[in-house]
């Protein structure tokens, strides 16, 4: 099938153009120039530029029986239980990651997904219990989709000229000369996509998977391909990304990204704007990868320099061009890090400050022996190359501080004089989709609103009690719907037979959640919902009362707030460990560059209530408000903000219908971000002028 690559229909391979929108499945258009080239042609004939799609192909001379020989070997030598001290430290750092390393199943989806060290989201990628990989000699595999082994056009019948194809198929051709391949080498070169739009084996196994956590990983027969699909899943800024892989005998493919024109990370420390910080931020990232590679048998990735490149991102992260084996009998510690690092900064001839110096001295010479000790001496750097704020007039920007956030934000209390501003109107609407992705909406909302008219010689009064739910639950087919719909109910049942009277205090608020909290653990603990069936869920929740509002939040699910005066403001933050980081006193740009910065740290039900701390917050009501209640499906890539002037601001407005809001909402997050669940509840307050 042929992708379309501009309305991402899937078009019967004989088609020249999309069956959908016409769009040309042959040619493309020079970026350049704007000359049609033909999609299987590297540059364009008229002004030189690339236009063809490139692979790196790592090609590796070995047969299936050695590579089971190798896996035997790693066994007898223990590779799978190494016993260092750096080791264990970075096994418990990645206990507590978005990845589930080889052979740890005590952690459940669910717990990992909210533990501390998401796509994102709550929804990840996992490797298959039953898939060792710490067993894995990443270069001398077999393949993923197998192709025609018996084919005439194998590796070896190939003379290495360009021109040359790698595949049977005739897809992927050869840019640069194929140097000679010795036993046990992997050698890697540039090939072309001379069928950039056919979807290739390894994305008909992602698209034949119901949810991303139901890849069948014994599906790949080359178990690196496994390796590097799972990577790339989890912490796709810092792995290529997996396009393809086979075997033809003696030969093996694997097909990444193209890092390539990245630069080196040794290149980018030379140039005079690389800050200190950046430099710092870097470390940061390797010693968190470091730990990452640890139960892969992986490490030795982040000791090739090469191999080290800055992904132009915004912030640039540090990124792996392809993954090394650690050495045989061979078990590497912190000090081969340390070591690594110097050479790195003695090729750059970068000046560094005393304290990373001291820091790479004690790493390489054995004082620093734990991923948690390197970390904090590395935080402490960061916070020495820090801005600081200082006085007005001194020629350097001030620490800001947003007031207007600062005033709605009281934890726990409602002022004590509250403002009673008379409510003239209020109304909710909610709304639910699955997106264009999922194949079950696992998100739940609820919407309750009494109101109350009266009517006198002195005018109309206006009593208003309002509860208002939303959830995104995880956990796939072991109930992510149940424990989202479930913490809904028993919310409402709650509320339902305690709430009397006035705004439920904060004390009220947090023994709602608890209770709800209880009822989803205890489900998990039966035997029914054991292991990897475990579920939980996001909370994000409005009680409202007149113009008094209490707000409580348990994840990543949000609240805003839009009002003429303050704009649109987001009232909640979301429980992740890059916020978490932050709060620690990491800057923004750190904290958001680790791999697991959005792993959320808090959810209902994976663990009892003494691991909870829902954040409680009081609202009031002084001008015509909109609040918002939205899963991630809706706010990931700044949705809200971005689009604030024309799908939010008009709902201040009362011509205007709420529920063609919610729909509208709806449609722009399908339209822009449709990979998750998408729910939101609108509530809209007008208010009595008094003068």
């Amino acid at each position: 099938m042929l992708v379309c690559p501009q309305c991402q229909f899937a078009n019967p391979s004989p088609n020249k153009f999309c069956q959908q929108c016409g769009t040309s499945l042959t040619h493309q258009f020079c970026p350049d120039c704007g000359t049609s080239v033909l999609l299987n042609v590297l540059n364009c004939p008229n002004c030189g530029a690339l236009t063809g799609t490139v692979w790196q192909a790592l090609i590796s001379r070995g047969s299936q029986e050695t590579t089971i020989a190798e896996i035997e070997d790693r066994n007898l030598a223990g590779a799978t239980a190494p016993t260092s001290d750096s080791v264990e430290s970075a096994l418990d750092i990645i206990n507590e990651s978005s990845l589930t390393p080889p052979q740890q199943t005590s952690q459940t989806e669910a717990e990992a997904e909210f533990s501390s060290p998401t796509a994102e989201g709550n929804d990840n990628v996992w490797v298959s219990e039953t898939f060792d990989n710490s067993e894995i000699p990443f270069d001398d595999s077999l393949s993923v989709a197998e192709k025609d082994s018996d084919s005439e056009n194998t590796l070896e019948s190939i003379d290495g000229e360009v021109g040359s194809y790698l595949d049977p198929q005739h897809r992927y051709q050869l840019i640069e000369p194929l140097p000679a391949i010795d036993a046990n080498q992997t050698v890697m070169v540039s090939v072309l996509d001379c069928q950039p739009l056919e979807t290739s084996p390894v994305k008909a196994l992602q698209n034949s998977a119901t949810a991303p956590g139901e890849i069948d990983m014994e599906s790949f027969i080359i178990p690196a391909a496994s390796a590097y699909f799972a990577l790339h899943t989890q912490f796709s800024q810092h792995f290529p990304q997996l396009q393809d892989a086979w075997e033809q005998q003696p030969n093996t493919v694997i097909l990444l990204e193209d890092y390539t024109h990245f630069s080196q990370l040794s290149e980018t420390l030379k140039q005079p704007q690389t800050t200190p910080q950046q430099i710092i931020q870097w470390l940061q990232q390797m010693a968190q990868l470091w730990g990452i590679l640890t139960p892969w048998q992986c490490r030795q990735s982040l000791l090739e320099l090469t191999n080290l490149r800055i992904q132009s991102t915004t912030p640039p992260v540090v990124c792996l061009q392809r993954l090394y084996p650690d050495p045989r009998e061979s078990h590497l510690s912190l000090v081969e890090l340390g070591l690594a690092w110097k050479r790195l900064f003695q090729e750059s001839q970068r000046t560094l400050l005393g304290s990373v110096t001291q820091l790479l001295q004690q790493l390489s010479e054995g004082e620093i022996q734990t991923l948690e000790q390197l970390q904090q001496g590395l935080a402490m750097a960061l916070q020495e190359v820090q801005p600081v704020a200082v006085a007005e007039g001194s020629g350097v920007t001030q620490l800001q501080v947003d007031t207007n956030t600062a005033e709605t934000v009281n934890p726990n209390l409602a002022p004590t004089v509250p403002k009673r501003i008379p409510l003239k109107q209020l109304e909710a609407v909610g709304g639910s989709d699955v997106g264009r992705q999922r194949q079950r909406n696992e998100d739940a909302f609820g919407v309750q609103t009494l109101l109350n008219y009266q009517q006198t010689l002195s005018g109309q009064t206006l009593d208003v009690k309002g509860l208002y739910v939303l959830c995104d639950g995880m956990g796939g087919h072991a109930g992510g719907d149940v424990a989202s719909q479930l913490a809904v109910d028993t919310l409402r049942q709650y509320f339902h037979s305690e709430w009397v009277g006035e705004l439920p205090t904060t004390e009220m608020i947090r023994e709602a959640i608890e209770h709800t909290n209880h009822i989803l653990y205890d489900l998990n603990q039966q035997g029914v919902r054991s292991g990897v069936g475990r579920m939980g869920t996001t909370l994000v929740m409005a009680v409202v009362a007149d113009n008094q509002i209490r707000i409580a939040h348990v994840g990543d699910s949000r609240l805003y707030r839009l009002t003429r005066q303050r704009g649109l403001e987001q009232v909640t933050v979301d429980h992740e460990v890059g916020q978490r980081a932050i709060q620690e006193g990491i800057d923004p740009q750190t904290a958001y560059s680790s791999p697991d910065a959005y792993q959320l740290t808090q959810a209902l039900g994976p663990r009892d209530e003494s691991y909870l701390q829902p954040d409680i917050q009081f609202l009031e009501v002084d001008e015509d408000t909109v609040l918002i209640l939205a899963s991630d499906g809706l706010t990931d890539n700044d949705l809200l903000e971005t689009y604030q002037s024309t799908h939010l601001d008009p709902l201040l407005e009362s011509q205007n219908s709420l529920a063609d809001g919610v729909q509208g909402l709806i449609d722009l997050a399908n339209q822009h971000n449709g990979h998750d669940n998408i729910t939101i509840v609108l509530i809209r307050a007008f208010v009595t002028s008094i003068n």
